[in-house]
Order: structure tokens, then sequence, then C-alpha cells
């Protein structure tokens, strides 16, 4: 399907995203059956219930299921501003939906590629992960990177556009470790001004605006986290074990989480460190940065202490950047991704019940969905190693020269 798909036109392209997003906006508001419907576009809710709030002066400071940097604030509030009921927010997602493709169709257009795959894989997101694309927050901030990623070579636009991404979401600043040793510098200074701006003028705007950051902190393991798996499958055996809603989410309540989220968060540090280093070396000039985008996310997400679905969104759009030359690993990490974000979709609303009570089937699914997402990750991870090694023998064979 995808090699057919890769001869449709543009026009081709726009009908079909048309269909794609009229059945997510269908299924989410539940004109159109979709398991547990109610459940994908029930943050929204809670976004126009910050956002009422932020219209009378009350911003969520001591709120524990506020964790969004605070720009956030301002796409929350923009959206409940044109219409409240979730019809404001979903009407943004959607045009910022919009944008993405057709960033993505012209860029294809500009560098002449004989096919339009990096678009098609934007276009496969909410079928492939279900319509809780379009119900969630996520499309602002990935929409940031992929602008980063497609600027990378320009130092002033791909450091502001990280940044921008940053005070959405934090994530997009990675985006940083992507760019080439000789840019870096530029990158990074553009980055630090627009984000030293943003962050004084949402101070001023909401003095609390940083408060999530202690937030993230207290929060523990999500149920759909890697290092949750081992604890739902013991509660998917003979033994119960307990979870809890806070901070947003259903987490584990268990001996040991506070050493397993440590253990993880230890991982974190280390390998997005490793590839720091990798950077600032000089060891991985060789690796689109959009590929070395994706590693970097890829260990941030399976080292996260939350997995939410949709956080695919994210892998998504950078997949779809990596498309503008694929890798040799590319075409196995796309389907190892699509199978991950497929049993993501099952999970979550379909069978997110019966996995926090230890039933065995979406206990395999989520078992399925860790283990193909850690595959495509140790992959990705791979091709920064290897290029790395093969930086060193360089170095090596040039000395020896010498």
């Amino acid at each position: 399907m995808m090699n057919a798909l890769r001869k449709v036109s543009p026009t081709g392209l726009a009908i079909l995203w048309l269909i794609t997003r009229a059945w997510a906006l269908a299924s989410g508001s539940q004109l159109l059956p979709y398991p547990q419907s109610q459940f994908l576009f029930s943050d929204v809710q809670l976004y126009d219930w910050w956002s009422s709030n932020i219209s009378d002066g009350h911003f969520p400071i001591n709120d524990p299921m506020w964790q969004y940097p605070p720009l956030a604030a301002l796409i929350f509030f923009a959206g409940y501003s044109i219409a409240t009921n979730t019809v404001g927010f979903i009407f943004l997602t959607v045009v910022v939906d919009a944008i993405v493709m057709g960033v993505l169709v012209a860029t294809c257009r500009s560098r002449q590629l004989p096919n339009y795959l990096p678009a098609i894989i934007w276009l496969a997101a909410p079928v492939i992960m279900g319509p809780i694309m379009l119900g969630r927050f996520d499309v602002f901030p990935t929409l940031m990177m992929i602008l980063g990623l497609l600027a990378v070579n320009s130092p002033l636009r791909s450091g502001a556009w990280f940044a921008v991404g940053a005070l959405l979401k934090v994530w997009p600043g990675l985006g940083l470790l992507t760019v080439r040793r000789d840019k870096l510098v530029r990158t990074t200074l553009a980055f630090t001004i627009t984000g030293l701006a943003g962050s004084i003028l949402l101070k001023l705007w909401w003095p609390g605006s940083f408060s999530f950051v202690s937030g993230q902190r207290s929060r523990g393991l999500q149920i759909e986290s890697v290092g949750a798996l081992p604890y739902m499958w013991w509660n998917a055996g003979p033994h119960t074990v307990s979870t809890g809603f806070r901070y947003g989410a259903i987490e584990v309540v268990a001996n040991g989480t506070s050493v397993v989220s440590a253990l993880i968060t230890f991982i974190t540090v280390i390998a997005l460190g490793r590839i720091a280093l990798w950077r600032l070396q000089g060891r991985i000039e060789t690796v689109e940065p959009a590929d070395a985008a994706l590693a970097i996310v890829l260990i941030a997400m399976i080292t996260s202490r939350v997995l939410s679905p949709q956080y695919n969104i994210w892998i998504f759009g950078i997949l779809a950047v990596c498309a503008f030359k694929p890798s040799k690993d590319f075409a196995l990490i796309t389907k190892l991704f699509f199978v991950s974000a497929l049993c993501g979709q099952i999970l979550y609303p379909f069978a997110y019940v019966a996995y926090q009570q230890g039933e065995v089937f979406p206990t395999i699914v989520q078992t399925i969905r860790i283990a193909t997402l850690m595959w495509a990750t140790f992959l990705a991870w791979r091709q920064l190693h290897l290029a790395a090694r093969n930086s060193d023998r360089t170095s090596q064979a040039a000395l020896a020269n010498s």
C-alpha cells in the first residue's frame, strides 16, 4: 500500500487527508462507532477547564495535572477563545495538522523528490495511532520540531523553532543535539535568546509559569511506561499490583517504583549525554540530523516514566523528515514503529481499563508495543554508534598515515 501511495499526487494527498481527518474527527466526536470513543478527546475538556480559569486570571499553579511548559497555556487559551466545549482546540489541532502536511508536501516539491513519502507518513498517522492524534496537544510541539529539522542548516531559524517547541513541551529542545558541530554554537545562541525572551514574556504574563518542573520530578511510573511492564505482568498473573491516578495519569503504586524511576532517568542522562559528547567531538557528523533526532527522541520515550500513546505523534513527525533522506534501516524502523503505534491504538482507549485490571490480552499488546519500539530505538541508536566508531577509525588511519 505504501508503494502505491508514493505515486499519489498532491491533489490525491489532499483528498486522502480530508478523508482520514474527517474519520478521526467523527470518531472522536462519537459520530462514528469507535471503541471507548468518549475518551479520545477527553483531555480537551481539561484544557478548556484550565483556559476558563486562565480567562479569569487564575492559572493552574497548584494543579498537579498541569505538566506543561508555559507557552502551552497560550495554545489552550487560544482554542478556548475560538470556541468552548472542545471545538476551538480541536479546530486548532486540525489547522496545525494541515500546516504540517502542507510543509511536507511543499518541501518534497522544492527538493524535487520522486515521491511524497514524507507527507504520506504524516497522512497515515491518525489511521495507525488513532483519532487521539487530533485530541491531544502534541501536534503543536511536533510542528516546531519538524520546522527546526527542515531548517537545521540555518542556525537562526532552527534554534528559534527548537526553542519555541521547548516552551511548548520541552522535548523539541533535544533538537540541539541534532545540529552539526560547525553550526552548533550559533544554533544554541539562537535557541537561548529565543527561549529567554519567551520565558521572560511568559513569566510576566504568568508568575508561576514554570511550576510544572516540580510536578515532573514528583511523577511516578505510568502503567504504559517501559519501566512499569514487569509490574503489569505481575498484575496479569496470580498477584495484584495497585494503581492510582496521579498527575493526570494512572501510575503503579508498589514497592520499588521509585528505584525503577531513578534507574530509567539515569539511563536517559547517560544515553543522551553520550550522544551530546559524540556531537561535541564531531564523531556523528555523517548522520543526518533527522536520523539523530529519531534516535534521541526514541531514547527519551522508552526511558520516560510516561509513555502515553499521543507521544507517537512526535515520531511520526520525525520519521516524515527522515524520509527525505532515508537511511539504510529507515524502512525497518518505520515498520516497527507502525506496529508499536497500532498496538498503542488498541491499548488506548479500547483495552486500557482491562490492562489496568491485569487482563492478559492487553498486557501482551503492551509488550509487543514496547518490544517493537525498543527494537526501533536500538536500530536508530546503532546508526549513531556506527558513525562514531567509523569516525574513530578514520582518525586513527589518518594518524597512522601522517
